[in-house]
């Protein structure tokens, strides 16, 4: 293989792997800031009934807890009814843990739109470096990379069926460096809003439309490469 053909071939696995990264990250914000998602699960997990909060009152929580996360509200300072008297909704801990999950966010968000301008850049140099065959090239990176995340998404997707709390801890071991996200579904109002129910399904719902949309892209590319095989 000669070197400028390797070096075609690096680019296009590259700017593959960082456009299926960059829509893993737009599911999971689409996903998690769904709304009407929330209020499903509320009805499904009957949340007002474990919270004691109005259902009013819990999506009015709820709104400014997804603005808070998106860095749009400075402060957890939420009050609300609970149990039938009016009180702060999070206590310091959560509080606590909540300001590290917007750090999170907010550099997962960074990562993405910087990964927007180099897969812009990885394109151009794809172009300018196949030519006629830049659509070809592409597919076949393309279709290298999506192997390479549906491989590793496969083994995610078994790891949440077979324990999902296992995958659940080990994920929050891994991201965090503390223990405040083990919070008290007795007392801790943030866990009876988002128990591992809900997250169960919220990690499901990401794998399918991640997993749905690699898919339909994978076959694209390989209409594309099947196409341009002759170029």
């Amino acid at each position: 293989m000669s070197g400028r053909k390797a070096a075609n071939g690096f680019l296009a696995i590259v700017s593959g792997l960082i456009l299926i990264a960059v829509m893993l990250l737009t599911v999971i914000e689409q996903c998690v800031f769904d709304l009407n998602f929330f209020r499903s699960e509320y009805n499904k997990l009957d949340t007002v009934s474990v919270t004691g909060m109005p259902e009013k009152d819990l999506m009015v929580t709820t709104t400014e807890l997804l603005a808070y996360i998106q860095g749009d509200k400075d402060d957890l300072e939420i009050r609300a009814e609970i149990n039938g008297q009016e009180r702060q909704v999070f206590n310091q801990r959560e509080i606590v843990h909540m300001a590290d999950v917007q750090r999170l966010y907010l550099s997962s968000r960074m990562v993405r739109n910087a990964g927007l301008i180099v897969l812009f850049l990885f394109l151009i140099l794809l172009r300018i470096s196949n030519g006629k065959k830049y659509f070809r090239s592409w597919a076949s990176g393309f279709l290298t990379a999506a192997v390479i995340f549906l491989c590793i998404f496969g083994a995610v997707g078994i790891a949440v069926w077979r324990d999902f709390q296992v995958f659940w801890d080990s994920f929050h071991y891994l991201i965090f460096t503390n223990d405040l996200w083990l919070l008290d579904p007795e007392t801790d109002i943030l866990i009876q809003m988002v128990p591992e129910q809900f997250f169960f399904d919220l990690v499901i719902r990401i794998l399918a439309l991640f997993g749905s949309a690699v898919l339909i892209l994978a076959l694209v590319a390989a209409r594309i490469r099947f196409v341009y095989q002759k170029v």
